[in-house]
């Protein structure tokens, strides 16, 4: 063999394997059949030739090339690969995703369930699925620009006066605290004054505590004793009793008003001075009369025998 056709076969040879490289380096599969879509994304940040298309997670493509749709930029054609043996319903989407932390994207096709099967060629809808890194700026952007706001009303409000004003405050905070601190320690050492008179205090507590429990049953004996006598009194009709006693009572009120004042014998008779003394001699009269009855029968009683 020339040299010549030596090296133009090593030559060939490293063309052929530095092609199917490239390809396998590209995440093609050389010997498998692929067919090519296109889908428009106004952003493809993250995105990079050679991104992974994916299937329920699993690879069956990837990217091939992306490219502006104008001079502004606005939107971006990108065309990928996707195995051929996929097969990919009119109503699928392929969707933009993060495929790690570090915010690389990459391609997730969601199949649909039309039954019409789209061509080697077509273009798909696309879309974003938002991971957790996009989930978390798209909340910080607006807390951001909330935060901003605040610290521009801040600045606003907090001018010379108003700072002044702060300062006053704060230092009328730190006298407050001052004095709250003062009044902790005269507390601190009046309990510690008072400590042996609070524990005698509990102690005594503590005594008539026990006392209590343990006269508890005499304390239950008198408080039955006590029920017995008022359920005695109420049977027994007290209130009644007192009515009745009270009207008698009345009765010898009036009766005793009529004595006093003379009505009746029994007021005449102790009203009435000449009475009483006419009586007294009445009746010393005839005790008389009956002693000398007795000491001289015969005087007064005559025995005739016939």
């Amino acid at each position: 063999m020339k040299t010549e056709f030596k090296v133009g076969l090593f030559g060939l040879i490293v063309l052929v394997i530095l092609f199917f490289g490239i390809k396998f380096l590209k995440g093609s599969d050389v010997f498998q059949k692929e067919n090519t879509y296109y889908a428009v994304y106004d952003n493809v940040s993250g995105m990079l030739v050679s991104s992974n298309v994916f299937v329920n997670g699993l690879r069956v493509g990837y990217v091939k090339e992306i490219e502006a749709t104008n001079d502004r930029a606005d939107n971006f054609l990108v065309t990928f690969i996707v195995r051929s043996d996929i097969k990919i319903p009119e109503d699928s989407k392929i969707l933009l995703f993060s495929s790690d932390l570090l915010g690389s994207k990459a391609l997730k096709l969601e199949l649909g369930y039309s039954s019409k099967i789209i061509s080697d060629g077509d273009t798909l809808s696309s879309g974003r699925e938002l991971g957790m890194l996009d989930n978390l700026g798209e909340s910080i952007t607006p807390m951001m620009n909330n935060l901003d706001s605040i610290l521009s009303s801040l600045n606003k409000i907090l001018n010379t006066q108003s700072q002044n004003s702060l300062q006053n405050t704060i230092a009328n905070l730190e006298s407050t605290t001052g004095k709250l601190n003062n009044i902790t320690t005269d507390l601190d050492d009046l309990m510690t004054a008072e400590k042996l008179k609070l524990a005698k205090i509990i102690e005594n507590t503590e005594s008539i505590t026990a006392n209590f429990k343990d006269n508890n049953e005499k304390l239950s004996n008198i408080i039955a004793n006590v029920d017995n006598i008022v359920d005695s009194a109420t049977k027994a009709n007290i209130g009644s009793t007192l009515i009745e006693t009270g009207k008698s009572i009345e009765r010898l009120n009036k009766v005793l008003g009529v004595i006093e004042n003379g009505k009746g014998n029994v007021g005449m008779l102790i009203n009435d001075e000449e009475l009483y003394k006419s009586l007294d001699n009445s009746a010393k009269n005839l005790n008389k009369l009956i002693e000398d009855i007795k000491e001289n029968p015969k005087k007064y009683i005559n025995v005739s025998v016939f």
